[in-house]
């Protein structure tokens, strides 16, 4: 991160770690996602403090670059000008950029979710698109979608939520994590419904009080998110049907995994179908 007057940065890494304190040890809180907009506030040696569109923390100064603001250039020569009003979402878990239009040299790997400008669409297989720090690359066209700015996350059905779910089956329990490299419960369906149109907050006790349509167990259906905790609330999942639900759990299987409220079925979890605080519907 250079010096500037301004205090609007982006996140310039695939995947950046948000810590508690300025220290890499401190506990990870969030993560955010390469391009998400960020208010720079004070720094701690090699840290500085963000304002998250949903959360705050720190993060390596390093890992911070001003607004992208190349766009889509006239053939291939010259300076790109300002973005359109478009990028290229990510659509699958995980996604790798590749250093030029042909061949298999990986630059970095990109997640569900990320928003990036496009540079050139001519090429039948892969898309330019711009990064942070002046760099570019190239990445699959199957896995982005292009989408106005003013609509990243387009609403779409709850079967599109909960696949991009069962997508992230066995993907590692990580607390604060956000991404296919490792999600935490809460990230985990905050994630799926970003992909899917709803925009809800980061943790999950933010998640219940957030959402205001309580559901009977009996009415539980695919999409509704449960919260669990005997004192206070202290998990997530998300139901796929009347009595499956799929989680990040990090406490026996840390991994994405699906369980049952059924006792008759193989993955019925007895502990969790003790501990349900209630249960919650994204859209009434």
């Amino acid at each position: 991160m250079e010096n500037n007057d301004t205090t609007s940065f982006i996140v310039a890494a695939s995947v950046a770690d948000i810590r508690r304190d300025p220290d890499p040890e401190s506990e990870l809180v969030t993560q955010a996602l390469m391009n998400v907009s960020v208010i720079a506030g004070e720094t701690s040696g090699e840290w500085t403090h963000i304002q998250l569109p949903d959360y705050s923390g720190w993060i390596r100064s390093s890992e911070l670059e001003l607004p992208i603001v190349r766009g889509v250039c006239d053939g291939d020569e010259g300076t790109c000008g300002v973005a359109l009003p478009y990028s290229a979402v990510v659509t699958l878990p995980e996604a790798p950029v590749y250093v030029n239009a042909e061949g298999d040299e990986k630059l970095l790997d990109l997640y569900l979710s990320t928003a990036l400008p496009y540079i050139n669409l001519s090429h039948p297989q892969r898309i330019r698109i711009a990064l942070p720090g002046d760099a570019e690359g190239w990445i699959a066209r199957e896995a982005v979608e292009l989408r106005s700015n003013s609509e990243l996350y387009p609403l779409q059905d709850i079967a599109a939520v909960t696949n991009y779910a069962k997508a992230f089956l066995g993907v590692p329990y990580l607390w604060g994590g956000n991404s296919w490299r490792g999600i935490d419960c809460s990230g985990f369906v905050q994630l799926c419904y970003r992909m899917g149109g709803n925009i809800i907050p980061r943790d999950a006790d933010q998640q219940h009080d957030f959402l205001t349509q309580s559901v009977d167990r009996q009415q539980m259906q695919a999409g509704d998110l449960i919260f669990f905790g005997s004192k206070s609330i202290t998990h997530v999942g998300m139901a796929l049907n009347a009595h499956e639900f799929i989680h990040a759990e990090g406490q026996d299987f840390n991994r994405v995994i699906i369980h049952s409220f059924d006792p008759r079925h193989p993955e019925y979890h007895a502990r969790l179908d003790s501990i349900v605080w209630g249960i919650k519907r994204v859209r009434a």
